[in-house]
């Protein structure tokens, strides 16, 4: 028997229905407003890119409530995913450590002003629905060492497996053995 380590990223998006058992409202509500007023915000100054929602809580002209929502709904959700994942990775690995847990909404949008569909894009970037996270993962594993290597592809296959169906979507965006 040996211990094998996993790091893993990934980002998971909640379903609709779990946010709506704790929230009065949609999260998407808050992202299309955050996104109309970025727009605006991006259009009126002829910016190249949207800001971060951070950068609005020092603008004067946009409710501080939409910005102190966005921040409660992203809180919430970490809380939820980091739980999911809790519950439904630790019956098949011998620990599971987080090692951060970032709502995307709070980075950089991807998104470009002046395209077609940016403002769609820019408001499913700021619905703070979806979290990365990166985790470490320990298991015992009874293979010989010509079976090294083998840790990590079987950490990806179960993660996905696991927990599939308890988010919207599950992506891998990086594991490595460590």
């Amino acid at each position: 028997m040996r211990f094998e380590k996993v790091l893993v990223i990934i980002e998971v998006q909640l379903k609709q229905e779990m946010l709506q058992q704790h929230l009065p409202c949609s999260a998407a509500v808050i992202g299309q407003s955050l996104a109309e007023y970025a727009d605006d915000y991006a259009r009126a100054n002829k910016t190249g890119y949207y800001p971060a929602i951070e950068f609005f809580k020092t603008r004067d002209d946009i409710d501080p409530e939409l910005i102190a929502s966005a921040e409660q709904v992203a809180w919430l959700v970490a809380k939820l995913a980091r739980q999911t994942i809790q519950r439904r990775l630790r019956p098949i690995f011998s620990s599971v450590q987080f090692r951060s847990v970032q709502t995307l909404a709070f980075t950089m949008p991807r998104v470009r002003p002046f395209k077609p569909d940016s403002v769609e894009m820019l408001a499913k970037h700021y619905t703070p629905d979806t979290v990365k996270v990166e985790l470490e993962l320990s298991m015992m594993r009874r293979d010989r060492e010509s079976d090294d290597g083998q840790a990590e592809p079987y950490a990806r296959k179960m993660m996905f497996r696991w927990l599939e169906s308890e988010f919207e979507s599950v992506q891998i965006a990086e594991s490595r053995a460590i």
